[in-house]
């Protein structure tokens, strides 16, 4: 199976965690809690994946490296979305992100995309761990091959504009990631996320899609 950025891996910490954290103490207790790490966008060199730690609190991020063949499970925003797995989970039912994630499921089913949530809703899905809180956003990714039309970027984010909780959509495409605001611009650069670091260029991204 091919990974990506944004997926979950749950890992052995003994065997599969390589960095230096001696300046981030807390790493081996939150990997103790929940042994998954998020995969970050950045090369991956003889299936050494960089990975990315979260802790309790959002001060709490650290990058790391994880041998892959040693990983236990991968699993991927869009198999979240896919089970459905908010529908069974009782932390978010006391909040207001399983209306919106059910409000979002509906939306873009109507446009057949391919999505996942990520962040702290992602990482609770995944791990069973609460870590979603009151303040938290939730940013999902679409699996696409191209920038969306214009219209129909304007349409999902019209749909989703009136949400009790933020949302950030990133657009997923095989050279990189988009906000999906920016496909509803002409005219303009922007910053299309690659694995070796950000790119401005003109939207729509066509010269450098067809290279």
């Amino acid at each position: 199976m091919e990974l990506r950025v944004n997926d979950l891996l749950k890992i052995n910490i003994d065997e599969d965690i390589i960095g230096d954290f001696h300046s981030s103490p807390w790493v081996y207790k939150a990997l103790e809690v929940a042994p998954y790490v998020v995969v970050r966008r950045a090369p991956i060199i003889n299936n050494i994946v960089p990975v990315g730690i979260r802790g309790n609190n959002r001060s709490q991020r650290q990058a790391a490296k994880v041998l892959f063949n040693n990983s236990i499970e991968i699993v991927t925003p869009e198999a979240l979305a896919t089970k459905k797995k908010w529908r069974t989970n009782k932390h978010l039912e006391e909040t207001k992100m399983l209306k919106t994630l059910e409000k979002v499921e509906s939306t873009l089913k109507n446009y057949n995309l391919v999505w996942g949530p990520t962040g702290s809703v992602g990482f609770e899905l995944a791990s069973g761990i609460e870590t979603v809180t009151c303040n938290s956003d939730l940013d999902i990714i679409i699996r696409a091959q191209n920038i969306l039309p214009i219209n129909i970027a304007e349409e999902i984010i019209k749909q989703l504009s009136n949400l009790p909780i933020n949302i950030d959509i990133q657009l997923e495409i095989p050279k990189g990631s988009i906000a999906l605001a920016e496909c509803t611009k002409n005219n303009i650069k922007i910053v299309l996320r690659t694995i070796s670091g950000p790119k401005l260029m003109k939207n729509p991204l066509l010269e450098y899609l067809e290279e």
